[in-house]
């Protein structure tokens, strides 16, 4: 067997299992990948010959045998057809369809960003993709631009994903594998796969959500300096709305990419498809008309995993809202920003990043980019910009900004409320009622949460935001009795509800809002 420490260097017209080379296409961290031809056939293959180091892994070895069986037998328009896997001269290797074309990655880098209806087209295309792949039981891991294939014309494209060299079948609880390499990219990596918690299907919906960001506004969700920062922001940073960066973003896609990118897997979408129906529902003011639901099986399939909660909310609340009722109404999952670390505490937290780092992530463009997803080198920002990252740099709002989009969002709020007012529901407990009460309430504090207003109205705005958490808070109140069947507790929690509203509408008066506050004379 061939020494694994070292790369097989291949040239046009060499072999390699019964592969001819025709050159080579691009080399990342998991592997160099080459243009080769099928004998006999006669038909071009992507070739990848998997990196020494994890092939000197022996249960990567046995797992990648075992994987490629599984996504070899993955057939869907927007999955890379794999053909062939096995291993020559001790070196795993896998071959797959050749997309003549480029790949998501070097489009975002000329272009800097998409049009929204560009971005959720592709985002629909990938989320059925990963949907096979984890109907298959696999978990991809590093859903990222670079692993997009793109096919077809302008106007039609058509996406591919592909590297399933670093798709795993999740038999541990890990984001590294035996050798110590961390399994994704910095830059789109769910916050269960750096703190080591149960990974599942859901942290490629995470990865799809910052992908959704990136499409819209042409950067990453935080782009931090240094690698430490970026692991610990998808730890604790709240998801960012990209219409805050990027006002040509729509707003309903905000909701989207916030729920995609929330720190507890119970709170995104339950599968990647369901993300993808989303996106394009939003663009056309709508709500999906598929009900939401998880098709992920065996390992892929859902865990609870101990992501970050903040102390006294409960994830479980936000999972008991019914898929349907979801689809139904606007309450658009809970779009929750949270601040919150691990149980252990900051210094627990910090500690994970550090070792995370030290054990070997990769950030976006960590290696050389290719039109076959091997990876890319650099960031992404668009030609002929001198700092794209300073473009995401959250600045505070102009004062008419911040009243324009914080009436905007009452004005969902209210529009949602008037949908599905009931004086019975109010009167006695109802639990369906309260469901879409909480998802209403949740979805705004979220959104509230996420705008940053100008430094002389600071105070008053924080203070309007709590206002609203509290309402939130009651909203909660009111489903736990009415699941309860406490005809008490649910009239108190209501009361309490309408007792403040008074205080929430001077609060919004002060800051000179016209919808938020509605008695305004």
């Amino acid at each position: 067997m061939a020494e694994a420490s070292r790369w097989i260097e291949l040239s046009e017209d060499d072999e390699f299992a019964g592969y001819r080379i025709e050159r080579q296409l691009g080399r990342g961290g998991m592997g160099v990948l080459y243009l080769a031809v099928e004998p006999g056939l006669e038909r071009r293959v992507a070739l990848k010959l998997i990196a020494p180091e994890a092939a000197a892994d022996e249960v990567f070895r046995r797992r990648f045998a075992e994987e490629s069986k599984v996504a070899a037998s993955i057939e869907h328009p927007n999955v890379v057809p794999i053909y062939a896997a096995g291993e020559e001269e001790g070196v795993p290797y896998i071959a797959m369809r050749y997309v003549a074309g480029s790949d998501l990655a070097r489009r975002v880098a000329r272009e800097g960003r998409l049009e929204p209806a560009s971005a959720a087209a592709l985002i629909a295309q990938i989320g059925s993709g990963l949907d096979a792949i984890h109907a298959a039981g696999l978990v991809h891991r590093d859903v990222k631009p670079a692993n997009v294939l793109l096919g077809g014309g302008a106007g039609s494209e058509h996406a591919y994903i592909t590297d399933f060299g670093v798709a795993r079948n999740v038999a541990t609880n890990s984001g590294l594998t035996q050798t110590g390499r961390f399994v994704g990219t910095l830059d789109y990596v769910a916050p269960e796969q750096i703190s080591g918690g149960e990974v599942d299907a859901r942290a490629d919906v995470y990865a799809l959500g910052c992908l959704l960001f990136k499409l819209l506004t042409g950067e990453v969700p935080f782009p931090k300096d240094g690698e430490a920062a970026r692991l610990y922001a998808h730890l604790t940073d709240p998801p960012p709305a990209p219409s805050l960066y990027v006002p040509a973003a729509p707003m309903a896609l905000d909701d989207v990419v916030i729920r995609a990118m929330s720190k507890p897997p119970g709170d995104r979408y339950p599968s990647a498809g369901d993300l993808g129906r989303a996106a394009l529902a939003a663009l056309r003011g709508e709500q999906p008309s598929v009900p939401e639901r998880t098709v992920a099986t065996g390992a892929a399939a859902t865990k609870e995993s101990p992501s970050p909660s903040p102390a006294g909310e409960s994830t479980a609340e936000t999972r008991r809202i019914d898929p349907e009722l979801r689809a139904r109404q606007a309450s658009g999952g809970s779009g929750r920003r949270r601040r919150a670390v691990l149980a252990g505490g900051l210094t627990a937290a910090a500690a994970i990043v550090v070792a995370a780092i030290a054990l070997g992530g990769g950030g976006e463009g960590s290696a050389p980019k290719s039109p076959s997803g091997t990876g890319g080198s650099g960031t992404n920002a668009p030609a002929g910009s001198s700092d794209a990252r300073g473009k995401t740099e959250l600045q505070p709002l102009s004062k008419s900004e911040l009243i324009e989009k914080t009436d905007a969002i009452c004005a969902d709020s209210q529009e949602t409320y008037k949908g599905v007012f009931s004086q019975s529901s109010e009167e006695s407990p109802d639990a369906a009622y309260s469901q879409v009460l909480v998802g209403i309430s949740s979805r705004a504090v979220g959104r509230l949460r996420a705008l940053r207003p100008p430094p002389a109205l600071e105070a008053d705005y924080h203070a309007y935001v709590r206002a609203q958490e509290r309402v939130k808070s009651y909203d909660r109140q009111a489903l736990k009795a009415a699941e309860a069947g406490d005809e008490a507790a649910y009239l108190a929690a209501r009361r309490r509800r309408d007792d403040e509203a008074g205080e929430r509408y001077e609060l919004a008066r002060t800051l000179g809002l016209e919808t938020c506050s509605p008695n305004r004379e």
